[in-house]
């Protein structure tokens, strides 16, 4: 087994990116950098999607990506970590854009993070109330301003990335949303 040489460079490369460069043509630094980032990568696609099966998906895609791009990451422009996670939310964002699906994420506990402790068996029948009420809510939202609150607040991704995806402009991104923030607080006040 060969060790990996550490690249000479400026002192705020940081070392995933030295390992990045290195990986273009070595494949020890290349399954080094698979082996840690794939978790973190992993974690961050099934927190956007709530769906296993399609993080697996997704996480392969990035990845590919990732491998097929190596060579056009520039280490002095950022850490390595910034640049693989932008790829994963390309990915995941094009998955939703490019198939015009909305998240049909389940709203029952088979993913919600447990109820802290000291919540009582009521408490967690109002929670659960609430959220099917928004959930129906949403669903009577018009599938433009459900898909933009969902790349909003799911994705996490800002007016202007959606407005890409979406081919709109982003102020229009941005009157969709806030005529979908409307319209909910109109719904559940019924």
């Amino acid at each position: 087994m060969s060790r990996l040489t550490v690249m000479p460079g400026k002192m705020g490369i940081d070392p995933w990116g030295r390992l990045a460069v290195q990986a273009v043509t070595d494949e020890e630094a290349f399954t080094r950098l698979y082996e840690h980032f794939f978790p973190r990568v992993y974690q961050f696609l099934l927190k956007k999607t709530r769906d296993s099966y399609l993080a697996d998906e997704l996480v392969e895609s990035a990845f590919l990506r990732m491998y097929e791009h190596l060579s056009q990451y520039d280490p002095e422009k950022g850490a390595f970590s910034t640049w693989l996670f932008r790829i994963a939310k390309n990915v995941v964002s094009s998955h939703f854009a490019s198939k015009a699906v909305t998240m049909q994420a389940p709203w029952d506990d088979a993913f919600d993070p447990a109820a802290p402790a000291e919540e009582n068996p009521e408490k967690q029948a109002l929670s659960k109330e609430r959220q099917e009420e928004l959930h129906e809510a949403i669903m009577q939202l018009p599938e433009r301003q459900r898909q933009i609150l969902e790349m909003t607040y799911w994705l996490e991704m800002k007016s202007n990335e959606i407005a890409a995806q979406l081919g709109m402009a982003p102020s229009s991104v941005r009157v969709a949303l806030k005529q979908a923030r409307e319209r909910l607080r109109e719904l559940l006040k019924e």
